[in-house]
Protein backbone atom coordinates (compact mmCIF):
# COMPACT_ATOMS: atom_id res chain seq x y z
CA UNK A 1 0.00 0.00 0.00
CA UNK A 2 3.14 2.30 1.07
CA UNK A 3 6.36 2.39 0.30
CA UNK A 4 8.94 5.39 0.36
CA UNK A 5 12.74 5.36 0.82
CA UNK A 6 15.24 7.71 1.96
CA UNK A 7 12.86 10.26 2.51
CA UNK A 8 14.23 13.90 4.45
CA UNK A 9 11.80 17.19 5.17
CA UNK A 10 14.07 19.83 6.47
CA UNK A 11 13.08 23.15 8.15
CA UNK A 12 15.71 25.63 7.70
CA UNK A 13 18.99 23.62 9.32
CA UNK A 14 16.96 21.24 11.09
CA UNK A 15 16.34 17.58 9.51
CA UNK A 16 12.43 16.73 10.80
CA UNK A 17 12.95 13.39 9.06
CA UNK A 18 15.89 12.10 7.61
CA UNK A 19 16.86 9.62 5.44
CA UNK A 20 13.47 7.52 6.15
CA UNK A 21 12.45 4.34 4.85
CA UNK A 22 8.57 2.98 5.30
CA UNK A 23 6.73 0.20 3.87
CA UNK A 24 3.33 -0.95 4.69
CA UNK A 25 1.09 -3.68 3.98
CA UNK A 26 -2.59 -4.17 3.85
CA UNK A 27 -4.18 -5.41 7.30
CA UNK A 28 -1.41 -3.53 9.05
CA UNK A 29 -1.35 -1.22 11.92
CA UNK A 30 2.21 0.39 12.02
CA UNK A 31 2.89 2.62 14.94
CA UNK A 32 5.51 5.14 15.15
CA UNK A 33 6.60 6.07 18.23
CA UNK A 34 9.31 8.24 19.92
CA UNK A 35 9.94 11.35 22.22
CA UNK A 36 8.20 14.76 21.06
CA UNK A 37 10.40 16.16 18.25
CA UNK A 38 11.01 12.78 16.78
CA UNK A 39 9.72 13.40 13.13
CA UNK A 40 6.03 11.73 13.97
CA UNK A 41 4.21 14.02 12.56
CA UNK A 42 6.08 15.51 9.72
CA UNK A 43 6.67 12.09 8.26
CA UNK A 44 2.48 11.78 8.75
CA UNK A 45 2.22 14.49 6.94
CA UNK A 46 4.42 13.35 4.27
CA UNK A 47 2.92 10.41 3.75
CA UNK A 48 -0.12 12.28 3.23
CA UNK A 49 0.70 14.50 0.82
CA UNK A 50 0.04 17.70 2.93
CA UNK A 51 4.05 18.18 2.66
CA UNK A 52 6.65 17.77 -0.12
CA UNK A 53 9.69 15.78 1.07
CA UNK A 54 13.42 17.62 -0.11
CA UNK A 55 14.23 14.28 -0.80
CA UNK A 56 13.59 10.82 -1.54
CA UNK A 57 11.22 8.80 -3.89
CA UNK A 58 8.24 6.49 -2.80
CA UNK A 59 4.20 5.45 -3.60
CA UNK A 60 1.44 5.71 -1.73
CA UNK A 61 -1.73 3.65 -3.20
CA UNK A 62 0.33 4.22 -6.26
CA UNK A 63 0.28 7.11 -6.35
CA UNK A 64 4.27 9.31 -6.66
CA UNK A 65 4.66 10.58 -3.81
CA UNK A 66 6.95 13.86 -4.97
CA UNK A 67 4.43 14.33 -8.49
CA UNK A 68 0.77 13.04 -7.52
CA UNK A 69 0.17 14.70 -3.94
CA UNK A 70 -3.16 16.01 -4.64
CA UNK A 71 -4.12 12.62 -5.64
CA UNK A 72 -2.91 11.21 -2.51
CA UNK A 73 -4.54 14.07 -0.62
CA UNK A 74 -7.69 12.34 -1.59
CA UNK A 75 -7.19 9.25 -0.96
CA UNK A 76 -6.04 8.73 1.65
CA UNK A 77 -7.40 9.43 5.39
CA UNK A 78 -5.87 11.17 7.51
CA UNK A 79 -6.24 12.67 10.95
CA UNK A 80 -3.99 15.47 12.19
CA UNK A 81 -2.99 15.94 15.81
CA UNK A 82 -4.95 19.20 15.87
CA UNK A 83 -8.42 19.84 15.92
CA UNK A 84 -9.11 20.98 11.85
CA UNK A 85 -12.67 21.03 11.44
CA UNK A 86 -15.06 23.97 11.64
CA UNK A 87 -16.05 24.95 15.17
CA UNK A 88 -18.63 26.84 14.04
CA UNK A 89 -20.42 24.49 11.65
CA UNK A 90 -22.54 21.24 13.48
CA UNK A 91 -21.30 17.92 13.78
CA UNK A 92 -23.11 16.82 10.32
CA UNK A 93 -23.11 19.97 8.55
CA UNK A 94 -19.20 19.10 9.49
CA UNK A 95 -19.28 15.47 8.14
CA UNK A 96 -21.66 16.36 5.32
CA UNK A 97 -19.17 18.73 4.04
CA UNK A 98 -16.28 16.52 4.42
CA UNK A 99 -18.47 13.70 2.77
CA UNK A 100 -19.01 16.33 -0.45
CA UNK A 101 -15.25 17.42 -0.63
CA UNK A 102 -14.18 13.67 -1.36
CA UNK A 103 -17.13 13.03 -3.40
CA UNK A 104 -18.98 10.75 -1.65
CA UNK A 105 -22.40 10.23 -2.89
CA UNK A 106 -25.09 10.68 -0.83
CA UNK A 107 -23.37 12.88 1.65
CA UNK A 108 -26.07 13.97 4.01
CA UNK A 109 -27.17 9.82 4.41
CA UNK A 110 -23.28 9.05 5.12
CA UNK A 111 -22.78 12.04 7.72
CA UNK A 112 -25.76 10.82 9.60
CA UNK A 113 -24.61 6.96 9.13
CA UNK A 114 -21.27 8.02 10.68
CA UNK A 115 -22.39 10.36 13.22
CA UNK A 116 -24.88 6.67 14.72
CA UNK A 117 -21.52 4.54 13.82
CA UNK A 118 -19.55 7.11 16.40
CA UNK A 119 -21.87 7.23 18.86
CA UNK A 120 -22.58 10.83 18.15
CA UNK A 121 -25.95 11.13 17.73
CA UNK A 122 -26.91 13.43 20.89
CA UNK A 123 -24.45 15.62 19.21
CA UNK A 124 -26.11 16.10 15.52
CA UNK A 125 -27.11 19.52 16.03
CA UNK A 126 -24.33 20.94 18.20
CA UNK A 127 -21.45 23.58 16.88
CA UNK A 128 -18.11 21.38 16.56
CA UNK A 129 -16.37 24.09 18.77
CA UNK A 130 -18.79 23.31 21.81
CA UNK A 131 -17.45 19.25 22.15
CA UNK A 132 -15.42 18.15 24.88
CA UNK A 133 -12.35 17.13 24.26
CA UNK A 134 -13.52 13.05 23.27
CA UNK A 135 -15.77 14.02 21.44
CA UNK A 136 -14.60 16.58 19.20
CA UNK A 137 -11.71 14.05 18.95
CA UNK A 138 -14.35 11.37 18.03
CA UNK A 139 -15.68 13.93 15.54
CA UNK A 140 -12.18 14.09 13.94
CA UNK A 141 -11.80 10.89 13.10
CA UNK A 142 -14.87 10.30 11.83
CA UNK A 143 -14.23 13.32 9.29
CA UNK A 144 -11.25 11.27 8.23
CA UNK A 145 -12.97 7.84 7.73
CA UNK A 146 -16.26 9.42 6.14
CA UNK A 147 -14.70 8.19 2.17
CA UNK A 148 -14.31 4.74 3.63
CA UNK A 149 -10.16 5.15 2.70
CA UNK A 150 -7.97 2.06 2.96
CA UNK A 151 -5.23 4.20 3.95
CA UNK A 152 -5.41 5.64 6.90
CA UNK A 153 -3.16 8.10 8.73
CA UNK A 154 -3.35 9.28 12.42
CA UNK A 155 -1.95 11.69 14.32
CA UNK A 156 -2.32 11.22 18.30
CA UNK A 157 -5.95 9.65 17.62
CA UNK A 158 -6.57 8.54 20.97
CA UNK A 159 -5.49 11.82 22.35
CA UNK A 160 -8.00 13.07 25.04
CA UNK A 161 -9.77 9.98 25.31
CA UNK A 162 -11.26 8.03 27.85
CA UNK A 163 -9.91 4.70 28.56
CA UNK A 164 -13.09 3.21 27.18
CA UNK A 165 -13.01 5.37 24.52
CA UNK A 166 -9.10 4.75 24.15
CA UNK A 167 -10.41 0.88 23.69
CA UNK A 168 -12.70 1.60 20.99
CA UNK A 169 -10.88 3.53 18.87
CA UNK A 170 -8.36 0.93 18.56
CA UNK A 171 -10.82 -1.81 18.17
CA UNK A 172 -11.99 0.58 14.92
CA UNK A 173 -8.29 0.27 13.55
CA UNK A 174 -8.21 -3.56 14.21
CA UNK A 175 -11.42 -3.83 12.49
CA UNK A 176 -10.24 -1.44 9.56
CA UNK A 177 -6.93 -3.71 9.15
CA UNK A 178 -8.79 -6.60 9.39
CA UNK A 179 -10.87 -5.52 6.33
CA UNK A 180 -7.83 -4.66 4.51
CA UNK A 181 -6.72 -1.05 5.29
CA UNK A 182 -3.48 0.04 6.16
CA UNK A 183 -3.48 2.28 9.16
CA UNK A 184 -0.59 4.16 10.34
CA UNK A 185 -0.33 5.49 13.58
CA UNK A 186 1.31 7.88 15.66
CA UNK A 187 1.19 8.15 19.56
CA UNK A 188 2.78 8.53 22.86
CA UNK A 189 1.70 5.66 24.61
CA UNK A 190 3.28 2.42 24.93
CA UNK A 191 1.19 0.93 26.05
CA UNK A 192 -1.42 1.39 23.20
CA UNK A 193 1.69 1.03 20.85
CA UNK A 194 2.30 -2.87 21.41
CA UNK A 195 -0.89 -3.39 19.94
CA UNK A 196 0.40 -2.55 16.48
CA UNK A 197 1.38 -5.20 14.41
CA UNK A 198 4.83 -3.52 13.47
CA UNK A 199 6.58 -0.07 15.28
CA UNK A 200 8.91 2.26 14.06
CA UNK A 201 11.13 3.94 16.75
CA UNK A 202 12.07 7.87 15.48
CA UNK A 203 14.71 9.59 17.40
CA UNK A 204 15.60 13.06 15.60
CA UNK A 205 14.03 12.23 11.86
CA UNK A 206 15.84 9.11 12.07
CA UNK A 207 14.44 5.58 12.72
CA UNK A 208 16.29 3.84 14.67
CA UNK A 209 14.76 0.63 15.56
CA UNK A 210 11.44 -1.68 13.79
CA UNK A 211 10.21 -4.38 14.03
CA UNK A 212 7.32 -6.22 15.74
CA UNK A 213 7.16 -4.57 19.29
CA UNK A 214 8.43 -7.97 20.74
CA UNK A 215 11.46 -7.53 18.54
CA UNK A 216 12.09 -4.04 19.01
CA UNK A 217 12.39 -4.61 22.56
CA UNK A 218 14.12 -7.65 22.45
CA UNK A 219 16.83 -6.19 20.09
CA UNK A 220 17.35 -3.17 22.58
CA UNK A 221 20.63 -2.28 24.16
CA UNK A 222 20.88 -2.52 27.91
CA UNK A 223 19.17 -4.64 30.75
CA UNK A 224 16.21 -4.25 32.92
CA UNK A 225 16.37 -4.36 36.58
CA UNK A 226 13.47 -4.20 39.05
CA UNK A 227 13.94 -2.33 42.14
CA UNK A 228 10.70 -3.49 45.02
CA UNK A 229 10.50 -3.10 48.71
CA UNK A 230 9.27 -0.18 50.66
CA UNK A 231 11.00 3.32 49.94
CA UNK A 232 12.36 2.39 46.37
CA UNK A 233 10.62 5.19 44.70
CA UNK A 234 12.67 7.84 46.62
CA UNK A 235 15.88 5.42 45.39
CA UNK A 236 15.64 7.43 42.14
CA UNK A 237 17.60 10.41 42.89
CA UNK A 238 20.64 8.35 44.00
CA UNK A 239 20.67 6.26 40.48
CA UNK A 240 21.44 8.76 38.15
CA UNK A 241 24.70 8.66 39.65
CA UNK A 242 25.31 5.11 39.37
CA UNK A 243 27.60 4.40 36.65
CA UNK A 244 25.72 2.98 33.41
CA UNK A 245 22.26 4.07 34.24
CA UNK A 246 20.23 5.03 31.62
CA UNK A 247 17.25 5.30 32.81
CA UNK A 248 14.65 4.98 35.53
CA UNK A 249 10.89 4.90 35.92
CA UNK A 250 8.11 4.04 39.05
CA UNK A 251 5.76 1.36 38.02
CA UNK A 252 3.26 0.48 40.80
CA UNK A 253 4.90 0.44 43.95
CA UNK A 254 8.44 -0.59 41.91
CA UNK A 255 11.49 1.56 40.69
CA UNK A 256 12.31 0.14 36.82
CA UNK A 257 15.58 0.63 35.56
CA UNK A 258 16.99 0.00 32.67
CA UNK A 259 20.90 0.01 32.13
CA UNK A 260 23.89 -1.53 31.42
CA UNK A 261 24.85 -4.95 32.50
CA UNK A 262 27.84 -3.46 34.24
CA UNK A 263 25.63 -1.44 36.67
CA UNK A 264 24.13 -4.68 38.26
CA UNK A 265 26.51 -4.89 40.71
CA UNK A 266 25.89 -1.35 41.96
CA UNK A 267 22.12 -1.93 41.91
CA UNK A 268 22.94 -4.91 43.72
CA UNK A 269 24.84 -2.72 46.64
CA UNK A 270 22.28 -0.18 46.78
CA UNK A 271 19.54 -2.32 47.00
CA UNK A 272 20.78 -4.05 50.13
CA UNK A 273 21.58 -1.14 51.64
CA UNK A 274 18.66 0.30 51.70
CA UNK A 275 16.28 -2.82 52.29
CA UNK A 276 15.11 -3.41 48.42
CA UNK A 277 14.95 -6.38 46.50
CA UNK A 278 16.26 -6.46 42.69
CA UNK A 279 15.83 -8.37 40.02
CA UNK A 280 15.97 -8.96 36.37
CA UNK A 281 12.81 -8.12 34.17
CA UNK A 282 12.32 -8.62 30.70
CA UNK A 283 13.02 -5.32 28.56
CA UNK A 284 9.23 -3.72 27.38
CA UNK A 285 8.66 -1.78 24.59
CA UNK A 286 8.51 1.37 26.87
CA UNK A 287 12.17 0.67 28.08
CA UNK A 288 13.59 0.44 24.59
CA UNK A 289 11.80 3.49 23.88
CA UNK A 290 13.49 5.64 26.62
CA UNK A 291 16.96 4.01 25.72
CA UNK A 292 16.80 4.33 21.98
CA UNK A 293 15.08 7.92 21.97
CA UNK A 294 16.62 9.43 24.69
CA UNK A 295 20.32 11.41 23.87
CA UNK A 296 21.14 10.32 27.51
CA UNK A 297 20.91 6.85 26.91
CA UNK A 298 23.22 6.42 23.52
CA UNK A 299 25.89 4.91 25.70
CA UNK A 300 24.03 1.99 26.02
CA UNK A 301 24.46 1.40 21.81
Amino acid sequence: MLAVEEITKQYGLRAAIDGLSVFLRSGEVFGLVGANGGGKTTTLRVLAGIMKPDRGRGHVLGFDLLCERAEIRAAVGYMSQRFSLYADLTVCENLRFRAEIYGVERPRAEAERTIADFGLGEYTETAAGELSGGFARRLQLAAALIHSPTLILLDEPTAGLDAVSRYEVWGLMQRLAAEGAGVIVSTHDLTEAERCSRVALLREGRIVATGTPEEVAKAAPGEVFLLSGSGTRELAERLAGVPGVAASYALGSNLRVIAQAEAAPHLERLARSNGAVITRAPMRLEDATLVLSSPVSRGLE
